[in-house]
């Protein structure tokens, strides 16, 4: 017997011989990660505690995903007691995919109310093809903040134009099936789509309104004149490439922006549009027909930006909820006047959380797209740790050293490439404090540490397992074919502090934020040289750290004006 075979169930081992599997690993990293075929869990998309479990043996057992996904809309009708014709009309027109047998435990298959067959199938789709298609499905948090306010009428109509397995229907409340209309290009994601909305209204006549095409070029096709009250979704995100689509209103090729405009079309008068959009939107200078679409054909309704971001994604994003009424005489919250598009901060005072967006000019995305060019790794697999929050300050920290007392550093003791001396002491006791890390991140042989309220990167080395309040976060990176010190060179670098303060403009340095920025690919002796130089900055070798700036411009091949663009930011 083979290795991989001891987890996996009796059904999985037949199911092998009958679609000649050889039970082999597919799964392969790549430096190109369009080419990627690594596998990304989504984190937060369902609640049911043993669907991980279950997912992993579909993993080991690496049934063909159509095979697999058609058996699982099969049984999970089945198990729910569709509507009879619903049911046959299902198993017609998908009467060419094969069915496996599948051992799926019952919790899993009575859960009406999760996605979890798109949990599996997000589960189980490579990285590689993420990334090509735009496609990183909706965390149900974001999805219900987004359908808060919706209480479809009698009457009253829905589309979800990139509608994925569904989710936006299934937390969609008071609506029945002949309200609801959805379109999607991947023909998988339509067919878990049918079959949750199927199990959802298990007793409605009304086969599931979901159309498998591509809704920029052929969505009047399958709506003809329809209108809607309610268009929301989250779309593709990226550049299309390859396609001519054109549109009277947006020019670009942002597809989050077309898909945006195009949907717009088939929202009734008084109706409400709601995406998520990526931030790229509001602040780069090329998208300023989207910003100019908004500010003079739609009402603003909303404009929020949120902090996360999707698993593997290197940007944030916003959700903007726009209606079809008569348009303000002056939107002044919107985050970009379209008459003056400079280099600037503008704040949105429309909702108490609304961010404040960094605006982008040509220069400044000169300079990151440089750099974005050069990327070959990042922190998003490196380890972090919070620093101790004791719960009672006052109590538990003391001025002075005595015996069973040990240093305890705070983020205003952080310097660049040092530490002031510390001011504070305390007793190294687990249970006293109201949060601690693993005490292994505390005393790692080597470790970073970085000051987090700050508008600026600040970070420092350490090798004494010194202890760290939570006004200091604590990294221990994994950056391929670099030092933990030619890391800290990078992340101290005017031309990192740059990058952050441009795409984020927070005020707190964010581990969300450190884990996308790029890192490029070096030589040994590159490694070597930066580390050497991070040995003599850590002395307090004031020249070392220009030397470093120069070096990792040198690495970028920025010419004066950009250096000086970035030094001086």
């Amino acid at each position: 017997m083979k290795e991989s075979e001891v987890f996996i169930s009796e059904a999985t081992k037949r199911n092998w011989d009958k679609l000649q599997h050889d039970g082999g690993d597919r799964l392969m990293r790549r430096a190109n990660k369009s080419l990627s075929r690594k596998i990304i869990t989504p984190e937060g998309y369902v609640t049911a505690g043993s669907l991980p479990r279950f997912v992993e043996e579909l993993k080991t057992a690496n049934h063909p995903i159509n095979t697999l996904i058609f058996s699982l809309c099969a049984m999970f009708l089945e198990h729910n007691k569709v509507n009879e014709g619903n049911r046959k009309r299902f198993f017609e027109e998908y009467a060419h995919y094969q069915r496996i047998e599948l051992e799926v435990p019952r919790q899993i298959l009575k859960n009406r109310q999760d996605d979890w067959i798109g949990f599996v199938y997000q589960s189980l789709m490579a990285e590689g093809h993420r990334i090509l298609k735009g496609l990183y499905y909706t965390k149900p948090v974001i999805v219900n903040e987004m359908l808060s306010d919706i209480r479809l009428l009698s009457g009253e109509t829905f589309l979800d134009p990139c509608c994925g397995s569904g989710i936006f229907f299934l937390k969609l409340g008071n609506a029945s099936m002949e309200q609801l209309f959805g379109i999607d290009n991947d023909p998988l994601a339509v067919m878990i789509a049918k079959a949750n909305l199927m199990v959802k209204f298990n007793d409605s006549e009304v086969y599931p309104q979901i159309y498998q095409m591509d809704f920029l070029f052929h969505a009047a096709s399958a709506l003809g004149n329809l209108k809607f009250d309610y268009i929301v979704t989250n779309p593709p995100w990226g550049t299309e490439k390859g396609k001519q689509h054109t549109s009277e209103i947006i020019q670009s090729h942002e597809k989050a922006s077309l898909f945006f405009a195009e949907s717009f079309k088939f929202l009734k008068k008084n109706g409400m549009l709601h995406f998520l959009l990526p931030t790229s939107l509001l602040k780069i200078k090329v998208h300023a027909d989207f910003r100019r679409f908004v500010t003079h054909e739609t009402r603003m309704e909303s404009l929020k930006c949120y902090r996360e971001r999707f698993k593997g994604v290197f940007t944030d994003f916003i959700s903007l909820k726009v209606s079809k009424k008569p348009v303000f005489e002056k939107q002044s919250y919107l985050v970009e006047s379209v008459k003056n598009e400079v280099s600037r901060k503008e704040f949105v005072p429309y909702e108490d959380d609304f961010c404040s967006i960094p605006m982008l000019n040509d220069r400044d995305e000169a300079i990151i797209s440089k750099a974005e060019r050069l990327r070959n790794d990042d922190l998003s697999h490196s380890q972090w740790a919070l620093g101790i929050i004791t719960g009672n300050n006052a109590k538990l920290l003391k001025t002075r050293p005595s015996k069973g007392l040990e240093k305890i550093y705070t983020g205003k003791d952080i310097v660049k490439y040092g530490l002031k001396p510390a001011s504070r002491y305390i007793k190294f006791h687990r249970p006293d404090f109201q949060q601690c890390a693993k005490e292994e991140f505390y005393r790692a042989k080597e470790k970073l540490v970085y000051k987090f309220v700050s508008s600026r990167l600040c970070f420092t080395y350490d090798d004494t397992q010194s202890l760290f309040l939570n006004s200091a976060n604590i990294l221990i990176p994994e950056v391929e074919g670099m030092s933990i010190k030619t890391v800290l060179a990078f992340l101290n670098s005017s031309l990192f502090n740059f990058l952050y303060v441009k795409r984020f403009g927070d005020l707190k340095i964010l581990k969300g934020n450190l884990a996308v920025l790029p890192f490029p690919k070096i030589t040994s002796d590159d490694d070597a040289k930066l580390s050497a130089l991070v040995d003599k900055a850590l002395k307090g070798n004031l020249k070392a750290v220009e030397e470093i700036d120069n070096e990792i411009f040198g690495l970028y091949q920025f010419n004066t004006e950009e250096i000086n663009l970035v030094v001086n930011c």
